[in-house]
């Protein structure tokens, strides 16, 4: 399996190049979203951005705008994944260019992405660029606490002290992993070389515990699995290891679900099958999940011939699936988070390319009843780039977008206003 944004390597390039010219979806190296009307602005230097957007009721217009962060050392990192423990404290890890090729870098803020600090560099490289054979590569950062923290895709490290000092750590490789209420949460396999078969097992560890326990020692795949992803709602645990949308066998999920804080698991099937604009006989595929607290739940579904998605959502802990009422505008929007059961995010997956390029977050606060465009990140991508992607809300009020590979967009209005602030 590969890494959660390597999510669908090279899908459908040739549907997205009708629009986007040579931008291709799915191959950024760095796991766990979307009617209205914008414009969007870039200054030369790409130091300021400003968008504004008109919605209709009952969404209040969002408004992005972007304030330069400086932090000596940062300015030209690539971004590839960011955690956050509150709305204020959060981590990002980045690759940057050093004298000895490409550096992981990592660093720290605690006034919402406006500051940053970088930390000492982790004993970790880039995955992709030199090959994880012997080497430990990350591609994506969680922290459970302000002290306790990992990098992981396909290896694993740990800090103990947010972030100053990381130690690699011994075991099987590590796909994706979640922390809930203490305890650490991972999918691991014992062998590279996935898209699989890969056996991939379920473990927990108590968050800073380097002793993992096997809950289930062999899932189930997809028929090519392609990446997992973890969705907690207090003692509800979804658990979805998605297929891949390149190639030409299905791409249907397998997913797992747990009533007890992981204690049993079921196996359920992907829950995008029975929906979907043309009914049961097109192949809808689970693409992206999110939780919110009191057992609610979001999936995204890609529509397999043209990357268009929609919305389902559970209100029982993933028991039963419902599609929202109204299908959020455009494609490739493959990433998703719930603030609560009314208010949920989709943003564009992640991409690589070449040439001018926009991601897209978009927003409803009805329970998808309206959709509207929330921001707009328009940005040149050169003679070739990747961009990273993310959406999370950590509280009812408090989210992130990672939509390029230079700044993190925070609300703090539960998405009705977004600010992008650049990691410098």
């Amino acid at each position: 399996m590969a890494s959660w944004a390597r999510a669908v390597l090279a899908a459908s390039a040739a549907l997205l190049a009708v629009a986007c010219g040579t931008v291709t979806p799915g191959t950024v190296a760095s796991g766990t979203g979307t009617t209205g009307t914008g414009t969007a602005s870039a200054t030369a230097s790409g130091a300021t951005k400003t968008a504004t957007h008109a919605a209709s009721s009952p969404a209040a217009a969002p408004a992005a705008t972007v304030t330069p962060a400086a932090v000596p050392g940062l300015a030209d990192a690539t971004l590839l994944d960011t955690s956050w423990v509150s709305a204020a404290e959060g981590w990002a890890l980045a690759v940057q260019q050093c004298a000895r090729g490409d550096c992981t870098r990592v660093a720290r803020t605690t006034d919402s992405g406006q500051h940053w600090q970088a930390l000492p560099d982790p004993p970790a490289v880039p995955e992709g660029d030199y090959g994880c054979s012997g080497r430990a590569c990350a591609a994506h950062v969680t922290f459970a606490s302000p002290r306790v923290g990992y990098l992981y895709g396909p290896a694993l490290l740990m800090t103990s002290d947010g972030g100053r000092h990381w130690l690699p750590q011994p075991g099987p490789l590590t796909e994706t992993l979640a922390v809930a209420g203490g305890t650490a949460y991972r999918i691991a396999y014992d062998h590279s070389g996935c898209p699989g078969p890969c056996q991939p097992s379920l473990q927990e560890a108590p968050a800073g515990s380097a002793h993992w326990r096997t809950l289930a020692s062999q899932l189930t795949e997809p028929d090519r699995s392609g990446t997992a992803q973890f969705a907690i709602s207090g003692p509800d645990l979804l658990v979805a290891l998605y297929g891949s949308l390149a190639g030409p066998l299905p791409a249907t999920a397998v997913v797992y679900r747990s009533a007890d804080g992981g204690g049993t698991w079921q196996r359920a099937d992907d829950p995008c099958t029975s929906f979907g604009p043309s009914g049961p006989g097109q192949e809808d595929d689970l693409t992206g999940l999110a939780a919110a607290p009191g057992g609610f739940f979001a999936g995204v579904c890609t529509v397999r011939v043209s990357l268009r998605t929609f919305v389902i959502t559970s209100a029982d802990a993933g028991a039963t699936w419902q599609e929202t009422p109204a299908t959020p505008p455009g494609q490739w929007n493959t990433l998703v988070a719930a603030a609560g059961p009314a208010t949920i995010a989709l943003a564009s997956g992640p991409s690589g390319g070449n040439g001018k390029y926009t991601t897209t977050l978009v927003l409803t606060t009805d329970g998808g009843r309206q959709w509207v465009t929330a921001a707009t990140d328009p940005q040149d991508l050169g003679n070739g780039a990747d961009v990273p992607a993310a959406v999370s809300f950590e509280t009812p009020l408090a989210g992130q977008w990672l939509g390029d590979a230079h700044g993190i967009w925070t609300t703090a209005d539960g998405g009705l206003h977004w600010t992008r602030a650049a990691l410098r």
